[in-house]
């Protein structure tokens, strides 16, 4: 019997100021042609894990055990040793594909550079950067080469950096999240595209991933990690079947959506905010030159958000979704339309967009990208307060802050920490409290729990109800999520294409989609059109 292409053995992070190892005692193999998840809760060392296995840790860190590729121990490995190992053996597709392509080099310019690192001929550079293009499924790959990343929709670029991850011709395909950012329909393509290429190269796949749906329809076995160690390994029908740890069983009940709380009395619901024939659009422009036509984003869209509920906004990567909260925020001027606030009409595009920034906040869905590094828990919690009320004395500052920690479940100790030393889960309480801060009437969630493992999701989504039912908030949702939208939300509204196809109630729209785009989010996640109770 061959032996595995991945063998790792009691692999263990340490990071310096940290007592106790971040990743301890990982073992496990990975045979070429196979499909290993890692799943586990936020911090449970899973992206430490598969930065470890391709030499790329945080400074101060240190590796032990044992990591053997192909025959060859990485572990104290040369610099020349893993330079060869990235380039031509493991291949990585990170989370962000925005944050992962250079912005200011065209796509062409990026495959070229990593066809090079991978000793290609110069001459067979371009040729072989157009064919790994089509091999990802992309369209029109020639023109395509010539596009900067911010010109390709997000699923596009997902591709793209698997397209960069095949260049060397790798034995080894890690996907860390690759999938965490996209819609339903979009999310399944990648992974169909994953497993194609797994099958035709018959590469080896290790799967980062918190989406337990895609993990059990796509993986062979299944790793699950809790505080850095593998507490349960072993195939993937066997581990959801019966499952035997018991942080094992919680992320398994967490992935089960819990369904919305009653409706409020019809006669008892107030109109917070009414969307009026909003319209926008892009001006498509090059670094140079002249502008070319606008592009539509959104066209003569009607919603309504009432105070206490929660609308949810559906569609495919590319259909709109966080353009309209960007216009309802005023970080885009739309083209048309109007809003009405509490009762008070506001003619779009606006001059002035703050009477709507203290009723309406944004929470954002990377937390580590909106808030920033350099500036401590506190200060980040505090700037609305100093903001909206500028005279606030410094102990009362404090005292607030620490207020509003404790209301989002956070320790106000940890007020005095950096972005970085928190979990994903805190960053986006954090981020919550400071849009609490403003003593907002709704909360605009754009995408705010797609990057968070699924216990840290419930644990989000049930901070939001409390605060709701505590505030009276309203929240609009912007999500790919149809199991969130199933457990937390009253409405939902679909787009497609800038356009709002379908809008009601979340039970009469999932049990009866009118729409195909409906009916292809639903079928995208593996669902027929059922009652939300069956959801």
């Amino acid at each position: 019997m061959n032996a595995p292409l991945l063998q790792v053995r009691n692999l263990r992070v340490a990071l310096r100021g940290r007592r106790e190892p971040v990743v301890d005692a990982i073992t496990f193999d990975l045979a070429a042609g196979t499909c290993l998840a890692l799943i586990g809760a936020s911090g449970s060392g899973k992206s430490l894990t598969s930065s470890a296995l391709i030499g790329v840790l945080p400074p101060g860190a240190s590796v032990s055990g044992s990591i053997t590729f192909a025959g060859e121990e990485l572990v104290n490995a040369t610099a020349a040793v893993w330079q060869r190992t990235r380039h031509r053996g493991i291949g990585m597709v990170w989370q962000d594909s925005q944050a992962s392509l250079h912005p200011l080099r065209r796509v062409g310019a990026q495959l070229v550079e990593a066809l090079r690192h991978a000793g290609v001929a110069r001459s067979e550079r371009r040729r072989r950067a157009r064919a790994l293009l089509s091999e990802v499924g992309i369209d029109a790959p020639e023109r395509r080469l010539t596009q900067f990343p911010h010109e390709l929709s997000g699923g596009q670029r997902q591709r793209v950096l698997i397209a960069l991850a095949l260049a060397g011709d790798p034995r080894l395909l890690i996907a860390d999240e690759a999938t965490s950012a996209l819609d339903s329909t979009i999310r399944l393509q990648i992974v169909k595209l994953l497993d194609r290429v797994r099958r035709q190269r018959g590469l080896a796949l290790l799967f980062v991933s918190h989406d337990l749906a895609l993990v059990r329809h796509h993986a062979d076995r299944v790793a699950v990690l809790d505080t850095g160690r593998i507490v349960e390994c072993a195939d993937t029908e066997a581990v959801f079947a019966a499952p035997l740890h018991p942080q094992t069983r919680a992320l398994l009940k967490a992935a089960v959506p819990v369904l919305p709380p009653a409706l409020a009395n019809a006669a008892e619901i107030t109109p917070l905010l009414l969307v009026k024939g909003l319209s926008a659009s892009y001006r498509t422009t090059r670094f140079w030159g002249p502008a070319r036509a606008r592009r539509s984003a959104l066209r003569d869209i009607e919603l309504r958000l009432d105070s206490g509920r929660s609308l949810a906004v559906v569609g495919e990567s590319g259909s709109g979704k966080s353009t309209l909260l960007r216009c309802l925020v005023g970080l885009h001027t739309p083209d048309a339309g109007h809003l009405v606030l509490s009762g008070v009409t506001y003619p779009l595009p606006l001059s002035d967009p703050a009477p709507l920034r203290g009723p309406l906040q944004l929470v954002f869905q990377d937390p580590g990208a909106s808030l920033d590094p350099l500036w401590r828990v506190a200060d980040l919690v505090a700037e609305p307060l100093r903001l909206t009320r500028k005279a606030i004395p410094q102990d009362q500052q404090r005292q607030q802050v620490a207020a509003l920690l404790e209301q989002v479940g956070l320790d106000p100790a940890l007020a005095s920490c950096y972005p970085h030393a928190l979990s994903g889960g805190q960053r986006q309480r954090v981020a919550i409290a400071r849009a609490l801060a403003a003593q907002p009437e709704a909360l605009l969630l754009d995408e705010a729990t797609s990057a968070l493992d699924a216990v840290v999701q419930q644990q989000i989504l049930a901070l939001l109800r409390q605060l709701q039912r505590e505030r009276g908030l309203a929240l609009l949702f912007v999500t790919h999520d149809l199991d969130l939208v199933a457990a937390a939300a009253d409405d939902v509204g679909v787009l497609w294409q800038g356009a709002l196809v379908e809008y009601g109630p979340v039970g009469e729209i999932f049990a009866r989609p009118r729409h195909t785009h409906t009916r292809d989010l639903l079928a995208a996640v593996g669902r027929e059109a059922r009652s939300v109770q069956e959801l």
